[in-house]
Parts: C-alpha cells; sequence; structure tokens
C-alpha cells in the first residue's frame, strides 16, 4: 500500500468515527466521553419532553458576564447579554423551569437548590467577609473566644468584627484607631444581619475621616461587654429605656488585656487619599515629617498603680503608663526626632485655615476696641477653668473669656451665678462631675443628665431674654484616658460614657428648638487624643489649645461661611 493510500484510509477511518459518535447522540445515547459535566447539560435536561425555543433568550433581560471568567469564551459576545431592562432576579428565577443540575458537576456545589430559588424572599448572601485580609486578632485578649474573625472592608471603608452566636459578649462597646500618615478614631454600628451568618458583626467605619494614603495600623480595644452607649439605642425598646438605663453597674473589661487586635501586623492599606467631610474637614492629626512609622497603641493605668505603695511599684507604674514623651509645651521645638507616642503628631488645619492667622484674627477682635465683642462666659468646672486660664494665656488672648464655676448641672442657681456678668455667648461643660467618682457610686444615667442639663440651658436663656445676640453652646464632652479609677469601677468617665453624653447634648438642641442652642462637635480635634493627658482626667494640652482656638473662632463669628459639604 503506497503513501496516498494509506492516507486515504486513515481519513476514512475517522469520518466512520466521527458519523458513528453523531448518530449516538441523535439517539440520546449521551455526550461524548470527552464531554465534561462543566460544559455541557446534563443527561436529564436532553431528555426533557419541552422543546426549547430560542426565541425566549432574545426576550428576557440577560445577566452581565464578566469578562475575567476562567470560560467567558464559552458565553455569547457582549452584544447578546445587554440589555435595558432591570432585571428582577426572584422573579424570574421562580416564574422559569428548573433544569436540574448535574450532581457530579465540578460546580455543583456553587449552584443554588431549587428551594432556595423558590422563595419568594430576595437571597442576601455574605461573601465579603471571606474574600478580604484577615486582621490577626489578640488571642490573650478578654474577648478573644468570642471573635470568629476581624477585617478590612475597603470598599466600604470600614474594620469589621464577626463575633460568635454564643459570645460571652455579642455586643460589645469597642473602641479603634488608626495610626499612620493620619489619626482617625472608628465610628462604631451594628450591622444588619445577613442570611447565613451566625453571631453578630460590628463595623467601624472611617470614611468621613480626612486621610492621606498609605499604611495605618489598626488598634481595637474592648471597653465593656455589653455596649449601653449611642450603639446600643437600636436594641433597646424605645428612647425612654435608653435614658432610664442604670449605668452605676458596668465596669470596663479589663484594660491589661483589652486590646481584641494583634500587636504586630494589625494593618491596612488605604490606596487612596480622603478629603472627609463635616467638621472632619476643618483639621486633623497628623505624623511629623521625618517621624518613622509605627504603631500607637491605647495608654492605661492600672488600678495598682492610683497611688503606688513603694518605689519598685511606681517604677513599674511609671514604665507602663509612661507612653508619650516629651510631655507638654505648646508649639515645642521639636530639635530631634527622639519622639514617641501622641507628640509624634501634629494638628492641620484644612479649608484654607491656618492656625497662626486664625490667632491673629481673635488678637485683633481682641484688641480691637473700636468693634463689637461679645462676652464669652465658660461655665463648668476644670475643663473650663483650663481653657480660661491656661489655653488664653498660651494664645495671648488672656481676657477673650471668663470661667463660671459649675461642678454640676445647677438649674437652680445657674441664674444667681450669672447675675451681673453679662455673658453673651455661653459654652456648658457640665459633665465631667455626673460621670466620675463624685457620685459616690451613682453616675447619672443619660437620663437624668438629659433632664438636668436641659434646665440648666433653659435657664441661662432666660438671662439673655433682653440680648438678641445671646448665645449658648454644647460642645461634644471631653475624653479622658483609662485612670486607674475606671478600672476599679469608681469612675465612669470612658469614651462609652462621655459620647453618650454627647449625644444627649443633641437631644437638648432639637428638643429646645430655637436657634439660641447649638451643639458643637469637636470630636475630629479632642478624639484622635483622648488618652493622653498626663493627670488621667483632662484633654492633652495641644488638643485643649486647639480646642479654644476653634471654639473662639466659632463663636465669635470667624468660621462662618466654612463649606463643611
Amino acid at each position: 500500500m503506497n503513501i496516498g493510500s494509506k492516507i486515504l484510509w486513515i481519513l476514512g477511518f475517522i469520518f466512520a468515527i466521527s458519523v458513528t459518535s453523531l448518530l449516538r447522540q441523535q439517539r440520546g445515547g449521551g455526550l461524548s466521553k470527552y464531554s465534561t459535566s462543566r460544559d455541557a447539560l446534563p443527561t436529564e435536561a436532553l431528555k426533557t419532553s419541552e422543546s426549547m425555543n430560542t426565541s425566549k433568550e432574545n426576550t428576557l433581560p440577560t445577566i452581565p458576564r464578566t469578562e475575567t471568567s476562567t470560560n467567558v469564551t464559552d458565553i455569547l459576545p457582549k452584544e447578546r447579554i445587554e440589555t435595558s431592562e432591570p432585571i428582577n432576579m426572584t422573579a424570574k428565577e421562580n416564574a422559569l423551569s428548573t433544569i436540574p443540575t448535574n450532581e457530579t458537576s465540578t460546580i455543583v456545589t456553587d449552584i443554588l437548590p431549587k428551594e432556595a430559588l423558590e422563595t419568594s424572599e430576595p437571597i442576601n448572601i455574605t461573601v465579603k467577609e471571606n474574600t478580604v485580609p484577615t486582621i490577626p486578632r489578640n488571642e490573650n485578649s478578654t474577648i478573644a473566644t468570642d471573635i470568629i474573625r476581624i477585617w478590612h472592608d475597603p470598599d466600604s471603608r470600614s474594620v469589621c468584627v464577626h463575633l460568635k452566636e454564643d459570645a460571652r459578649c455579642p455586643y460589645p462597646a469597642l473602641l479603634g484607631r488608626l495610626s499612620g500618615p493620619a489619626l482617625a478614631i472608628l465610628d462604631w454600628k451594628e450591622m444588619e444581619a445577613k442570611a447565613g451568618t451566625a453571631g453578630t458583626v460590628v463595623c467601624g467605619d472611617y470614611s468621613n475621616k480626612w486621610l492621606d494614603a498609605g499604611e495605618y495600623f489598626v488598634e481595637i480595644i474592648v471597653l465593656y461587654c455589653e455596649e449601653f452607649g449611642v450603639g446600643a439605642m437600636e436594641r433597646m425598646s424605645n428612647e425612654t429605656a435608653w435614658l432610664g438605663a442604670e449605668l452605676a453597674t458596668r465596669c470596663v473589661e479589663d484594660i491589661r488585656n483589652n486590646r481584641i487586635t494583634s500587636k504586630s501586623e494589625s494593618t491596612i492599606e488605604i490606596s487612596s487619599p480622603m478629603e472627609g467631610s463635616g467638621n472632619y474637614r476643618i483639621g486633623r492629626w497628623v505624623r511629623r515629617k521625618g517621624v518613622p512609622l509605627r504603631p500607637l497603641f491605647t495608654r492605661f493605668q492600672p488600678k495598682e498603680c492610683i497611688n503606688p505603695p513603694n518605689r519598685q511599684a511606681q517604677k513599674l507604674c511609671h514604665t507602663v503608663t509612661n507612653r508619650d514623651r516629651p510631655r507638654g509645651g505648646f508649639w515645642r521645638e521639636y530639635k530631634s526626632m527622639d519622639i514617641y507616642g501622641l507628640p509624634e503628631y501634629e494638628f492641620q488645619w484644612g479649608l484654607n485655615l491656618t492656625e497662626s492667622g486664625l490667632i491673629t484674627r481673635l488678637q485683633q477682635r481682641l484688641k480691637d476696641t473700636s468693634t463689637y465683642l461679645p462676652k464669652i462666659c465658660a461655665v463648668g468646672d476644670s475643663h473650663s477653668r483650663y481653657m480660661t486660664r491656661w489655653s488664653l494665656s498660651a494664645l495671648n488672648l488672656t481676657g477673650m473669656f471668663q470661667n463660671v464655676g459649675s461642678n454640676w448641672p445647677d438649674p437652680n442657681n445657674i441664674e444667681s451665678k450669672l447675675e451681673g456678668m453679662h455673658c453673651e455667648r455661653l459654652f456648658v461643660q457640665v459633665g465631667q462631675w455626673p460621670a466620675s467618682f463624685q457620685t459616690r457610686g451613682h453616675p447619672f444615667s443619660f437620663g437624668k443628665y438629659h433632664d438636668q442639663v436641659k434646665q440648666h440651658v433653659q435657664n441661662i436663656l432666660k438671662t439673655l431674654e433682653n440680648n438678641p445676640n445671646g448665645m449658648v453652646y454644647l460642645p461634644t464632652l471631653d475624653q479622658g484616658p483609662l485612670m486607674g479609677r475606671i478600672d476599679n469601677c469608681s469612675d465612669w468617665r470612658t469614651p462609652t460614657m462621655m459620647d453618650g453624653y454627647s449625644f444627649v447634648n443633641q437631644m437638648i438642641e432639637k428638643e429646645l428648638n430655637t436657634t439660641r442652642v447649638k451643639y458643637v462637635d469637636i470630636n475630629f480635634i479632642i478624639y484622635p487624643l483622648w488618652d493622653g493627658h498626663v493627670d488621667w482626667q483632662h484633654l492633652l494640652d495641644d488638643a485643649r489649645y486647639r480646642k479654644t482656638i476653634y471654639m473662639t473662632a466659632l463663636m465669635l463669628g470667624e468660621l462662618d461661611g466654612l463649606d463643611l459639604d
């Protein structure tokens, strides 16, 4: 047999095999052994008594394909999958016949069962948690065994914590801080339960903060086993229940083991800069140039360090609590970068504001006797007194306002205290003592604080009846570090409590419904440095100075017209 004959014989053999295979398929003999369950319909689908109507394909809305799919070339061209009609997946799936799945398919576990497709409710599948990087947890934290996972969701700009269904602390009060090119405090919210998700998920949002792109260290601590502050309102039956809740028995988790994130590798990447929104556009704390990037951990004072009994204990306590160096020193000349902790950060004003420009304008207002300067009064105890005595002096603004002593909300005596003082702009800070050891174990509930402060403000307004320019300001409450008295549950001035009181201030503003009462959010200044002051009870000096500048400029109208949208 010559070569030509051999070639003809081989071609004829191949043709015969092809014809045989085709005949087998036409007789319902099944798929060729070279087909795979991934690329072809199962046998049961080919045996259906209903004929396939290809015209239906052109009358139904289509689902866009992903161009990066592994089998994108097996799908009809893009022109065939475009539709101008909205897709109602649940309704359409229920209206069409279901093709049985091949239980031996390589993707059978990815296909929803028939019962799921027949449900009248839309299907919500949680996939985000499993597709984003995990943040390592601290295995020694008090709630370590409650935590399933901690992760960063860059799309929603939040850090989330998933807690077990049978957790000891299913609704913990958390506080989180990002430290990197800038500082930011996370805003926590309990997320709606997803289908198939057991337990609870809480997420700390940073989407409204002014942040540069870069790497940020994440530290999250648990303050209380159960959130009773602002975050608890949604779980309460009504607002009255939240206001009346007893707070004396609320004690913090062990402050030595309250960090739930790992001490190392707990970092996230913010890929693009964020300009912030609202007051967070006014200013922020940024890392000083030349200072190396390193984590910032929460400063705390164990109860044993309130009054250390001996020199050895004093040395230990100093090591534990001495995070920030050097301390104090407004506008300190940092001649070297040998600084650590909060002094690594400096305040940066936004919206074309400058610190020197603001101070100069305020100094000019104080000196210019030819223009109207309303009299400002700071109502409160040490937090108001420190602003009046120390901050104004450091800013060369001595005499800009006067302190009116009021340790507590004191509606019965505030009018007599203001008599003859001719105050026109008053900012009221009376929330520290109601949450402190001064209550002798009976901190004010949010309801008691609400009632007394509201009446306090109403009585102040009476002194302004004949003054059309009179105003009352209710600023965000100052934060203080986790001191020893908080650790031994004899003081409640924690971020959870202070945030609750600040929320009550906002409630009072809305309830009084007058342009003469204004809530002032200063968290963009004070919160990132909340744990800094050496005495454990006040704002760090650098934060208090910026607060003084901002509050004074606001009350004098120097910030009118700022675009905060």
